[in-house]
């Protein structure tokens, strides 16, 4: 019997998953007419934190390494969210799989952030966020890479339900949204600017939206 041939997340480019699977990317959607419209919360309990995580981002972002971004600020500022609840958690590091061109083949790797229910196995995964490396390093695909995560969890979750990702290149934020076999990706957000009350804005309506899915047990 002829082993499967596996191929990692980390190889994968948006175009390969849009072959390969059949995707759409549409260029225009109206959750970025959405954002737009969320209050900026300018008085947010934790906006001396956000803007001190601002003025080093600016300061570093040219020096650090993907560990040092992750660790100095993607943490620190995803925390501010508080994704806290006995419903669901914070995943990190967990693999995915998923089986493709009739099971001959599959493609599995580490999803680096994914809120989902779950204690210690996460069950149907709903937001991802893909740390990438520092923005003049471009050898690999980060929208590749989120969506083939996005992908296996569709398959896993076997429902029709939106998912929703995240992927940072350095500083820019780009924001993605996965219905059935049509994705779309948001503008760049810069978070050095004052765009990052916008970006923080966004991830709360994302907290909102996570809520409102596990609501029920």
């Amino acid at each position: 019997m002829e082993k499967i041939k596996n191929k990692e997340f980390k190889m994968w480019t948006f175009e390969e998953v849009n072959d390969t699977f059949g995707f759409t990317r549409l260029y225009e959607h109206k959750l970025w007419a959405e954002f737009n419209k969320l209050p900026i919360p300018t008085n947010h309990k934790y906006q001396e934190m956000i803007e001190e995580l601002r003025k080093q981002l600016l300061r570093y972002v040219e020096a650090w390494n993907e560990d040092e971004l992750k660790f100095m600020f993607i943490s620190r500022f995803i925390g501010l969210v508080e994704f806290f609840s006995p419903k669901y958690k914070i995943f990190t590091q967990r693999k995915l799989s998923v089986s493709y061109e009739n099971g001959t083949k599959m493609t599995s790797g580490n999803v680096e952030f994914m809120i989902a229910k779950g204690i210690q196995t996460p069950k149907k995964p709903f937001f991802f966020l893909h740390e990438y490396k520092p923005e003049k390093r471009r050898d690999n695909d980060p929208l590749g890479q989120l969506l083939i995560g996005m992908v296996a969890a569709q398959v896993q979750n076997a429902d029709d339900e939106t998912l929703y990702g995240c992927y940072v290149s350095g500083r820019n934020w780009f924001f993605v949204v996965l219905e059935d076999k049509q994705y779309a990706v948001s503008k760049a957000y810069d978070a050095t600017e004052n765009t990052i009350y916008q970006i923080f804005a966004i991830l709360l309506w994302f907290k909102q939206k996570t809520e409102e899915k596990f609501a029920n047990p």
